[in-house]
């Protein structure tokens, strides 16, 4: 049966998916679905249905299941390089299993800064996340003194052409997370590697603590946890 103002499936704007989330949110107890309630409401992209998708979700809980049983539980001073609208900052500093003191994200996305700091405006209120925009390969991670940040993080290898020259940037022995995957037929994909194996060749750190895959219904996305 069709509503009285036409197809139901085309009239699920902003505010309909603002009060979808708040149900959800009130019904599952989620912090994070609640803060992106907000981020609907007040900063909304259109790529944040791309951000919030089960394959990019499921790749972060991923990350983070990982990082706990590597890493954990205190992970200090973190950055998501490539860290887009701000998703993995939120779904790491609402696992309570992780000890991170901040966390900042960087992209050079002039319009990510805005919606990360909204989704993650709790913890941004008590100075645990802020947002930055600038360029990977021009950013200082600290290499002149101590080192800046604990962990740094980067899901999106497969968009770097020189993944060892970029890692080069970091002070030696930092705790690194790095995804990529073998998906070679986005024109974007610069680097995409055939195995978990492979992209440890092509990280070169110089430790490697968990190596491995998961399938997806069109690639297979790989990760490293190690040090620089």
């Amino acid at each position: 049966m069709n509503a009285p103002h036409g197809d139901p499936r085309r009239s699920f704007d902003d505010e309909a998916v603002f009060d979808l989330l708040r149900g959800v949110a009130a019904l599952t107890g989620s912090a994070v679905v609640r803060d992106l309630a907000e981020v609907v409401a007040r900063a909304p992209r259109a790529d944040l249905a791309i951000a919030f998708n089960h394959k990019q979700i499921g790749s972060k809980l991923w990350l983070r299941d990982g990082l706990a049983g590597t890493l954990g539980p205190t992970l200090g001073r973190v950055l998501v390089a490539g860290g887009w609208l701000g998703v993995l900052a939120a779904l790491l500093l609402d696992d309570p299993r992780l000890v991170i003191t901040a966390l900042t994200t960087l992209d050079r996305d002039p319009g990510c800064a805005d919606v990360a700091t909204v989704l993650n405006r709790r913890h941004a209120a008590a100075g645990r996340f802020d947002a930055v925009t600038a360029d990977m390969y021009g950013f200082d991670y600290g290499r002149a003194g101590a080192a800046r940040f604990d962990l740094v993080i980067n899901t999106s290898c497969e968009h770097i052409p020189d993944l060892a020259a970029w890692l080069a940037l970091l002070p030696a022995g930092t705790a690194v997370a790095l995804q990529s995957n073998d998906y070679f037929r986005e024109p974007d994909h610069v680097a995409c590697v055939t195995s978990a194996e492979a992209f440890a060749a092509q990280a070169q750190l110089s430790a490697v603590l968990f190596r491995g895959e998961r399938p997806t219904k069109n690639y297979r996305r790989f990760m490293l946890i190690g040090r620089t």
